[in-house]
């Protein structure tokens, strides 16, 4: 029996798909690690945690919508502003 390969198009979406998934177990592992370091060693309490997790959505909607160009706008603030370069 010869085997059928996928559509080049549906290999193509499900590839992208993964990749998506991917990105976003990222970024979800880092906004719980941002949040543990908060947390264990700034004493937030769970009402900041609320606030800065309503804060950081607030950002990532702001560049989801492209009213921030880039990351590279947060970076230069924090540069500017607070001395960090990341």
């Amino acid at each position: 029996m010869r085997k059928r390969n996928m559509n080049p198009a549906l290999a193509r979406m499900t590839r992208v798909v993964e990749q998506n998934k991917l990105i976003a177990a990222a970024g979800k592992a880092n906004l719980i690690i941002s949040l543990m370091v908060l947390h264990d060693k700034f004493n937030f309490t769970p009402e900041q945690l609320d606030d800065f997790l309503t804060e950081y959505q607030k950002q990532l909607d702001a560049y989801n919508s492209g009213y921030v160009e880039s990351v590279e706008d947060f970076r230069a603030v924090l540069k500017d502003e607070c001395r960090i370069e990341v």
